[in-house]
């Protein structure tokens, strides 16, 4: 990573660093004054140093000359807004590696920091011993030491936080360490409660305002124990709303301490005399409190600044342990979720390995006895699924649920459901979950269940099949009866030839209803006149009622009507069409047929023929069930009709709809055909 430092007045704008800025190997650090970065560079942290000015002038001399002077191994960039050639030869000659000539280039510029950064070895860093450092102000030799010696640790620093994944366990190694490099009697660190682990919903916002004590050293049990710090006041309330380093003592820079008491009370409960904030580079988490020095030494502003960012350190990890933990127990729960289901679930990696299979799948596939420690790869499994899951995986679509008969033992019917987990920005393939569910005693019931229809639609028909058959054959066996003793009057041969001929019409009426209820497919073999079609129809119905009144009016839009149809299947289908409109018309019976063109849903041309008698017409319960088999307002007939007639009709590629009349001139039923 490199440290680089700008100085710069908020009013100044310096060189566009956005992209450095969101690098994983940048970390960006302002300060308005070569003043307020006296701190940073005492520390010997920094790779790079930017100093932005409007145009140079006797100050920015000067301060170049001071930088260099301060920070001698430091390479220094200087970014002047405006400037000449001699302004840079100055600058050059002050002590600046590099003079940023406007206009600038982010890319050059970022260019520029890591190669200096690449050029610059800290001594301390090359041969782990401190380095010689230029001359310094009266007092600051002990800053020195300590940078030197806390350099030394910070190397090896990383141990401390591969300690524990428990935040607690290396948050307490971690303030022997600190106080083993700052030689302080007193540390207590306070950070806010973890987050609650194994939620697998969106994460609720925080509302926790206790900063509980995760180490300390040098403070009593009973104290840690019972003491805690709040985010809304004292102590922790004031470094959330700063953000500051504060110290107790005459020389503190937050005057505030001496006018409010509770701070300066719990700095005392605690032995203490510097707080400092914990972040994690997001927010503040916490608060860090050091007593005096052993030696009763001062700390200096370099000093608490390393500190400082040691803290922030220690802020990433506790965050990191917390995210741990939390994607633990997450999974855990998650793992128990699915293990506990009597569903089988299996979850698939994106390279197909299986990654959680629970026993109720096992148990589905390779039968009730199987333990619960069993394995099961991407192999084992049966093809249809793992064909499935492949698709899946590899393509990231969903496939619709499905049964799947497993040939056991024992046989069973598995409902299967495949889940993708959404892939987001990562390319394909994804993982998958994958759900089966027992359906073989629900198949079991739907199959009995639909034996048992079949059943009582069997005992319907022959219900209605006897009870026709019967009412055609009260005339016929009459007849016989007196065909011994009355054949020889002419009145009787009359009535037994007009009982033959009605009586057998009617059985072969309803045979015929029977014959093209079974048929899949009309066989569309003719082209015929649609009037012709009309009017045989209606004279085959008015001969079947014996009928020598009733009248048919053809009224059509379309010169010429042609229909391709099946001729036989077709004619049945509207003189069953005719007969319930004879049957239903008034006292001389009439039915009005209207012809006219319409578009049909695919586009193609078609023909909508509107029939109506003069009866009264369907009620609204009888059109919802007119075209149901056996369904009949009659005493006599079986009630398939317009069963048939609807079969018929949509045989050809056509439809039927019945209706009620909201008008007078509104009609009973409505045929759309295909017209040729």
């Amino acid at each position: 990573m490199i440290h680089l430092l700008i100085i710069a007045e908020d009013n100044v704008v310096f060189p566009p660093l956005a992209a450095s800025s969101t690098s994983v190997d940048f970390k960006l650090l302002r300060k308005p004054n070569l003043a307020a970065a006296r701190p940073l560079l005492e520390t010997g942290m920094l790779d790079v140093c930017l100093l932005a000015v409007d145009s140079f002038s006797e100050e920015t001399h000067r301060a170049i000359t001071e930088f260099r002077a301060l920070a001698s191994h430091c390479p220094l960039i200087v970014a002047p807004r405006q400037g000449s050639p001699e302004d840079e030869r100055t600058a050059y000659l002050a002590g600046a590696d590099v003079v940023l000539a406007p206009p600038f280039d982010p890319a050059t510029c970022l260019a520029v920091i890591q190669r200096l950064a690449a050029r610059n070895e800290r001594p301390a860093q090359t041969a782990g011993l401190p380095a010689a450092a230029p001359p310094a102000p009266p007092g600051t030799a002990s800053a020195s030491a300590f940078t030197s010696s806390a350099l030394t640790v910070m190397r090896d620093f990383s141990q401390v936080f591969s300690y524990s994944l428990d935040y607690k366990q290396f948050t307490r190694h971690f303030v022997l360490k600190l106080r083993e490099i700052i030689g302080t009697a007193r540390i207590a660190i306070f950070l806010e409660p973890p987050p609650s682990a194994g939620s697998l919903g969106p994460s609720m916002a925080r509302h926790e305002t206790r900063l509980v004590c995760a180490g300390a050293v040098g403070l009593p049990t009973e104290l840690i124990d019972c003491f805690e710090l709040s985010r809304e006041s004292g102590l922790g309330g004031c470094i959330l709303q700063t953000g500051q380093i504060l110290r107790l003592g005459a020389g503190s820079t937050a005057p505030f301490l001496t006018s409010d008491p509770r701070l300066r009370r719990e700095f005392e409960i605690l032995g203490c005399e510097i707080a400092l904030p914990v972040n994690d580079r997001e927010r503040t988490i916490g608060v860090a409190l050091l007593g005096g020095r052993l030696t009763g030494a001062p700390f200096t502003d370099a000093e608490l600044l390393l500190v400082y960012h040691l803290m922030e350190e220690l802020g990433l990890a506790v965050k990191n342990s917390w995210l741990h933990h939390q994607l633990a127990a997450s999974h855990r729960l998650f793992s128990e979720v699915l293990g506990a289901m009597t569903s089988g679930a299996l979850v698939i990696g994106p390279d197909l390995t299986v990654l959680f299979a629970n026993h109720a799948l096992l148990r589905l596939l390779k039968g009730d006895a199987t333990p619960a420690s069993a394995g099961l790869d991407f192999s084992g499994l049966p093809p249809p699924l793992a064909t499935s899951l492949h698709e899946v995986v590899e393509r990231g679509s969903g496939v619709a649920p499905f049964l799947y008969e497993h040939p056991g033992p024992p046989p069973k019917v598995l409902h299967v459901s495949l889940i993708p987990f959404p892939a987001g920005g990562r390319p394909l393939p994804q993982p998958a979950l994958l759900l089966l569910e027992d359906f073989t005693q629900i198949r079991a019931a739907q199959r009995a269940e639909i034996e048992a229809s079949n059943l009582k639609l069997i005992g319907l028909i022959a219900k209605r099949f006897a009870h026709e058959i019967r009412n055609s054959l009260v005339p016929l066996t009459t007849h016989q009866q007196l065909f011994d003793s009355d054949y020889a009057s002419a009145e009787f041969r009359d009535s037994l030839k007009t009982a033959l001929t009605r009586e057998t019409n009617r059985i072969q009426r309803f045979t015929e209803q029977m014959i093209f209820l079974a048929q899949t497919d009309g066989g569309v073999t003719d082209s015929l006149p649609l009037e012709e079609l009309l009017r045989k129809s209606f004279t085959h119905s008015r001969a079947f009622l014996g009928q020598e009144t009733g009248e048919l009016e053809i009224l059509s839009e379309v010169p010429h009507p042609f229909v391709r149809c099946h001729r036989a299947s077709l004619l049945h289908a509207l003189q069953e069409i005719f007969l319930n409109g004879l049957q239903s018309a008034g006292d001389p019976p009439r039915i009005t047929v209207t012809v006219a063109p319409e578009t049909r849903p695919d586009g193609r041309p078609g023909l909508a023929l509107r029939v109506r008698d003069n009866g009264r017409g369907f009620t609204s319960d009888v059109a919802a069930r007119a075209t149901d088999p056996f369904f009949t307002t009659r005493n006599t007939g079986v009630g398939l009709g317009l069963t048939v007639a609807k079969r018929v009709i949509e045989a050809h590629a056509g439809r039927l709809e019945v209706h009620t009349r909201s008008q007078p001139d509104d009609p009973d039923l409505i045929i759309h055909l295909p017209s040729n």
